[in-house]
């Protein structure tokens, strides 16, 4: 994208009240119907629809799915699932237009879950890591079904952190600046901030370092909820993850 960052939003449907990011979205409905996207790739666990996507790329793409699904299920003590339906779209212009059918307006977005089941991504240059990423928030959802966005930092934190997508905080200049955005700004609507995409890898791994992978599960479960899960009031919470990024990237 041109950002250089993934947005990742969830589908307007399963957001009863307000859109993806920054919105107070509450359990998933049914999802839309399904764009007509043959079935070109079967794994154990993913069935890959695509318009026109090489087969190479959707091979990438099962491949890191597969690979990422059990650690997933791991660190967020997720049991059993059920298969996951994956669309990927090749041409640019018809996710766009699906995009805005479903959310009726169009933004930029490279990826997007409709729930715990199916994920949806636009084959851009990434794809592949963008499609791990949204299986994180199909896990997410198992812990949680009401947690999409809900809060969006932790939303965001929770995937970026379990696919591995650090950016470096030295290279952030309000970071290094002694300027940390606050959980409020990041919870920032995706269209109008990027922020959690910088820093959210940094807030997942602050809470598993000074709690444990089962604090962040609980987070997610309680919505973010740092005073019951943690002790922590925001601020604090705040606080104790700019202290922690500080002694580990800026020092």
């Amino acid at each position: 994208m041109a950002t250089g960052f993934r947005e990742t939003a969830l589908l307007a449907a399963l957001l009863a009240a307000a859109g993806c990011g920054g919105g107070d979205p509450r359990a998933p409905t049914a999802p839309a119907a399904a764009p007509a996207l043959p079935v070109r790739l079967e794994t154990a666990h993913f069935r890959l629809h695509t318009d026109s996507t090489p087969d190479g790329v959707l091979q990438e793409i099962a491949v890191r799915l597969e690979a990422a699904l059990p650690r997933y299920q791991a660190d967020l003590g997720v049991g059993a699932t059920r298969p996951f339906t994956v669309r990927v779209w090749q041409d640019p212009a018809a996710w766009l237009a699906e995009v805005e059918r479903h959310f009726g307006r169009r933004f930029e977005t490279s990826g997007y879950v409709t729930g715990p089941d199916e994920l949806r991504v636009l084959a851009v240059a990434q794809v592949a890591l963008n499609a791990t990423h949204e299986l994180a928030h199909c896990l997410s959802l198992y812990v949680n079904p009401g947690s999409a966005n809900n809060p969006r930092w932790l939303w965001e934190s929770a995937a970026l952190w379990e696919n591995g997508e650090l950016v470096d905080p030295r290279t952030l200049g309000y970071m290094t600046g002694g300027n940390p955005p606050t959980l409020d700004q990041l919870n920032a609507d995706f269209t109008a901030s990027r922020q959690v995409y910088e820093v959210g890898y940094t807030i997942g791994e602050f809470v598993v370092a000074r709690d444990g992978r089962e604090a962040l599960v609980r987070l997610i479960r309680a919505n973010g909820d740092a005073v019951a899960v943690l002790g922590l009031s925001t601020r604090a919470f705040e606080e104790a993850w700019y202290a922690f990024v500080r002694e580990r990237y800026l020092s």
